[in-house]
């Protein structure tokens, strides 16, 4: 039997790009890139406090650079890049970051998931329903059967979310894995989520926890 590997690989472009996802609580919006957004993400990815535990990107990149990097990495397979966008009540919405998933592994059902928000929403719910909006169409829409996140071990926040908030598993410590612009390293913890660890409590200590926000 052959295997068409470039129409292959063709389709799941396009399936990327058809990707759009709302939060079930109405709030989120997940929509794949588009030109409109370079601005403001070269202005999120720019920003220190963005920067401050993911010293490997580089302290300003440029308009022209973030449209090179949302063209080369929209014909990558394994990579579904979406932005994230808050629902108004009259139906606008507003850019406030970055998410998906990335060396998506078909074989295996695997995948690594990342999110970037912009620094004035942190701590006011917003990442934990992008996030939850995220792995929903992850392991209940791709029926992947594993998904990791990584974070540097510096960044407790992010740390404590995972761990605490939403139950995922610390899986491994990696040293000097992340090469910063002045050439030290930085170590890395690494969580990881199977497809019945969500079903069985992640998901629900997700939903319970945006509630609470939505009702506070």
């Amino acid at each position: 039997m052959q295997v068409d590997v470039e129409a292959a690989l063709s389709s799941t472009i396009m399936s990327h790009s058809d990707v759009e996802l709302v939060s079930p609580f109405g709030r989120i919006r997940l929509a794949p890139p588009t030109p409109q957004e370079d601005v403001a993400v070269s202005i999120l990815r720019s920003d220190p406090i963005s920067r401050k535990y993911l010293r490997f990107m580089p302290e300003q990149i440029s308009v022209a650079e973030v449209a090179a990097r949302r063209e080369s990495r929209a014909k990558d397979p394994r990579i579904l890049d979406l932005y994230a966008y808050i629902v108004n009540e009259d139906g606008s919405s507003r850019f406030v970051g970055l998410s998906g998933v990335f060396n998506i592994d078909e074989v295996n059902g695997s995948c690594e998931a990342g999110i970037l928000v912009s620094p004035e929403l942190h701590g006011k719910g917003t990442a934990t329903e992008i996030l939850y909006t995220l792995l929903k169409y992850v392991f209940e829409e791709r029926k992947f059967h594993r998904t990791t996140f990584e974070t540097g071990v510096d960044n407790v926040n992010m740390g404590g979310w995972l761990q605490n908030v939403a139950g995922v598993r610390l899986e491994a410590e990696r040293k000097e894995c992340w090469k910063e612009g002045d050439g030290k390293y930085t170590d890395v913890h690494s969580y990881a989520i199977l497809e019945w660890e969500w079903a069985d409590r992640i998901k629900a200590r997700l939903e319970e926890r945006i509630r609470a926000r939505a009702s506070s």
